[in-house]
């Protein structure tokens, strides 16, 4: 099974940059957001074929990062993710991404099968704690969301947290990819003001309720290689 229905471009048809091997490092900034919506289908949210029917809860994350550094170089990307029911347990998994640099598009996809397309950012900064961001392709928009921060912010890590909340599982052309990541930063209060998808980009999660919201300033992701192994040997 694959997750390539669901891009706009397969990798044949995109420019090949030069692959950076995994483990990566990144910093940044970004808006982690935790929603809730067991109404929406499968389709809707863009399920691979061989995880259609196996997720688990209604909870979903929407995530936006600013990466100023990476082993790609620099670059922003939104993503949405659930919950799933592997063979090892239940995993988050994303389901339908964007990068803005096809060095980050294409080696998201061969390092950990990450389902990614390229996509113009804008972020409008009325002030320090109010960010409006758009997402386009072609001159067209497909996500708009409108951010807003308060409180102080406090120091997180994912250390405190056992690997499993910590680790991602995607399927991606045949193969499982497995990956527990780590994170270390800070983190303070955000609401979502306002946002718009179109459902033919990107899953339609405007109506879903807000679990909670929060932004990251200063931020370090750790991403190591993946545990790949075939889909069949199940």
């Amino acid at each position: 099974m694959s997750s390539e229905c669901v891009l706009l471009e397969p990798d044949d048809t995109i420019p090949t940059p030069p692959l950076c091997a995994a483990p990566w490092k990144l910093r940044g900034s970004g808006y982690v957001v935790l929603l809730r919506a067991p109404e929406l289908s499968d389709e809707r949210l863009f399920v691979p074929p061989s995880l259609l029917g196996k997720r688990r809860g209604g909870t979903l994350s929407l995530l936006f990062f600013d990466f100023q550094s990476s082993d790609c170089g620099p670059y922003r990307e939104l993503t949405l993710g659930a919950t799933f029911a592997f063979a090892e347990g239940e995993y988050s998994s994303i389901t339908r991404g964007y990068a803005s640099t096809y060095d980050s598009v294409l080696n998201t996809r061969v390092n950990w099968g990450i389902p990614e397309d390229r996509a113009d950012f804008a972020v409008d900064s009325r002030s320090s704690k109010h960010h409006h961001i758009t997402v386009s392709r072609e001159g067209r928009s497909f996500a708009e969301l409108e951010f807003e921060q308060y409180g102080f912010s406090i120091p997180v890590s994912t250390s405190l947290l056992p690997a499993d909340l910590r680790t991602m599982v995607q399927h991606w052309r045949g193969r499982q990819y497995s990956v527990t990541l780590n994170a270390k930063g800070k983190v303070r209060m955000a609401k979502l003001v306002h946002s718009r998808f179109d459902s033919r980009y990107f899953p339609e999660v405007s109506q879903a309720g807000v679990m909670a919201c929060g932004y990251l300033p200063d931020f370090e992701l750790k991403f190591p290689a993946a545990r790949v192994r075939n889909l069949h040997d199940d």
